[in-house]
């Protein structure tokens, strides 16, 4: 009987240890509900979507002073919404019918998120020479 509950406490600890040090996923220390929880990660994944938006309509802007079309980077960015999507979806279903499946889903999601606007940053934001870049760091 101890085993079975020595097991889902080891479980939590290894999973809050394994993300504890993502600085892409901040905690959510005041949730203390399953519901709070996934409000939390929630306004989480708005905001970090939001910043996302900021740094796209920057790098558009920068393709498109380069003269070239900005659907590249539209296409680029469906591309990836489809990746997130099928791919934190995925996980949310793996771990089944338990309540640690929204949050598996929800730091999916927000990791994703803010390395895609490194990714962007990087891409189409900064320079290779000492030019300051168009917007700051973004895991910053």
């Amino acid at each position: 009987m101890r085993t079975y509950l020595v097991l889902p406490v080891l479980f939590f600890a290894f999973l809050q240890s394994s993300y504890a040090h993502d600085p892409a996923i901040p905690e959510c220390k005041d949730a203390r509900t399953t519901f709070a929880l996934t409000q939390c990660r929630g306004n989480q994944i708005g905001e970090a979507d939001g910043k996302l938006q900021k740094y796209l309509v920057a790098a558009r802007k920068q393709v498109v002073l380069r003269e070239l079309n900005p659907s590249v980077i539209d296409a680029e960015q469906a591309a990836w919404e489809a990746y997130r999507t099928a791919h934190c979806g995925n996980l949310y279903l793996y771990w089944g019918t338990g309540t640690i499946r929204y949050e598996m889903s929800g730091m999916c999601m927000l990791k994703l998120t803010n390395e895609r606007t490194v990714d962007v940053w990087r891409a189409y934001l900064t320079y290779l020479d000492s030019t300051p870049p168009v917007l700051p760091d973004p895991s910053q």
